[in-house]
């Protein structure tokens, strides 16, 4: 999980930028089976087909208890530009879509943020607005719903 979470490059636009350590990572893997338990859902681990390395994580969340579920997803920094997001989204919104029956969904981004903006937008979110943090920056906020996404593949 370090691989991830513990590299400074990933977590530049994560939170407050700062790369985690074990235990914190140990903390979020507790957070997670905590969410499956209560809401069936969480953040699943992504591993390579071809070595069963982890290689991302991908999953519906809703931080700080808010109301509406949102999309996370990180990815260790070799497998950036593959595509690999783009596909992990897809399949998260089929099955936010078929097997929990979500209706809408959130994501949000830090707005130098490009490529993450570009995943999203491919996979039909669109800007609502911006949030004003607690340390003066902004963080995006995406959403997208059942029907538009329904209606895209379609």
């Amino acid at each position: 999980m370090t691989t991830i979470y513990g590299d400074r490059e990933t977590m530049r636009y994560v939170g407050d930028g700062e790369p985690l350590d074990e235990e914190t990572c140990q903390h979020w893997i507790e957070v997670t089976d905590r969410n499956f338990d209560i809401r069936g859902y969480g953040m699943v681990a992504l591993e390579s087909k071809s070595t069963g390395e982890l290689i991302g994580c991908i999953g519906i969340v809703h931080p700080d208890q808010q109301e509406l579920p949102e999309l996370k997803y990180s990815f260790r920094q070799d497998q950036w530009g593959a595509g690999l997001a783009s596909e992990a989204v897809g399949a998260i919104l089929h099955f936010a879509w078929e097997s929990l029956g979500l209706m809408l969904l959130t994501a949000t981004v830090a707005p130098e943020h490009l490529a993450s903006q570009r995943v999203l937008i491919k996979a039909g979110f669109h800007l609502v607005g911006c949030i004003q943090n607690d340390d003066g920056t902004e963080t995006q906020l995406w959403e997208i719903s059942r029907c538009d996404s329904l209606a895209r593949m379609a």
